[in-house]
């Protein structure tokens, strides 16, 4: 009896553990496909992971390429011009920033078809930006030409004016030197004419003075006082002179007071007449004209001032040609 309820307890302990080991068993079993699930995703995942790496890469080297090869094409376009070479590093600055951009895009999102799409966009900034500074340059281009066409036509005309002025200061030069030598042989000419002129003059001699009335008859009387004189009357003889030229001669007689002025009366003839060698204005009391014969002769002129005479030593001057040619003093009492 003993003997068979411990077979029959070895029998529930076997059978207790042939559970627990096909419950241990089917537990790992669960846990090894857990496992094996878990290591197979996180081969997948590794593998995404890796392609996602080399896929950034490629992007990021792209965009470094793309970056470079539009830096250097740029930089290739670069020449004398300041303004346009500080266009284009400008240009540069914003590539540089917008690859930063799409490289930064690409680490965040990881999207790559919108990476690329950025890239082709940075692409065409690049082809602008190029034709910009191509067509900058060609309108610097024509700028500058026409630039040097105006130099070249402002040079031409800085020197045709150098020219012309130079021109001006010679002709200039040549009128001054004309009108000095204009002036000096005006004035040898002057000089020789006075000398001329000196040398045809008609010298006098016996110069006589006479003071006159006129009566109630119209008969003139001679007179010596002053109070009484109402008519000079004034004769010389001419002097023979070969250098001058027959024809007409004015004779300028000047009559001065015993203040020694000079007694003008225009309404009794009197004038003004010039000194030939000082070119000097001085008044006369009258004057008269002959025809000249190269001959001497006594030549008489009557002078009625209209106004009384004072006493005293009166001067008498006779004037032909601008020159005195004779004088002579008479006295009214």
């Amino acid at each position: 009896m003993e003997q068979h309820n411990q077979k029959n307890m070895s029998s529930e302990q076997s059978s207790r553990n042939i559970a627990i080991f096909s419950v241990i068993a089917l537990l790992l079993l669960v846990l090894s496909g857990y496992l094996f699930y878990q290591n197979t995703q996180l081969r997948k995942d590794m593998v995404r992971m890796d392609q996602e790496f080399t896929d950034l890469q490629d992007i990021n080297i792209q965009l470094d390429e793309e970056f470079k090869s539009a830096q250097r094409e740029l930089e290739s376009l670069k020449g004398e011009n300041v303004e346009l070479n500080k266009l284009i590093d400008e240009q540069i600055g914003k590539l540089e920033e917008q690859k930063n951009q799409i490289a930064l895009l690409v680490r965040q999102n990881r999207n790559y078809s919108e990476a690329q799409e950025e890239i082709e966009e940075l692409r065409a900034t690049v082809a602008q930006y190029i034709e910009e500074i191509n067509q900058l340059k060609d309108e610097n281009i024509f700028l500058t030409e026409e630039n040097q066409t105006l130099k070249n036509q402002t040079d031409s005309l800085t020197v045709a004016v150098e020219a012309s002025q130079q021109r001006a200061d010679s002709l200039l030069t040549e009128q001054e030197v004309l009108t000095e030598e204009k002036e000096n042989l005006s004035k040898e000419n002057t000089a020789l004419n006075v000398k001329v002129m000196e040398a045809s003059r008609i010298s006098i001699e016996d110069i006589n003075v006479k003071g006159y009335a006129t009566k109630e008859s119209g008969k003139e009387v001679r007179r010596r006082r002053a109070e009484n004189v109402e008519i000079l009357n004034i004769c010389f003889e001419t002097q023979v002179n070969q250098l001058a030229a027959e024809g007409e001669e004015t004779f300028y007689v000047r009559v001065l007071n015993p203040t020694g002025e000079t007694i003008s009366v225009q309404a009794a003839g009197s004038g003004v007449m010039t000194l030939l060698k000082t070119n000097t204005p001085i008044p006369y009391s009258t004057k008269q004209s002959i025809e000249y014969k190269h001959k001497g002769e006594e030549v008489c002129l009557v002078w009625a001032p209209g106004i009384p005479f004072q006493e005293g030593l009166y001067a008498v001057e006779v004037y032909n040609k601008g020159f005195l040619v004779g004088h002579t003093t008479f006295k009214l009492r």
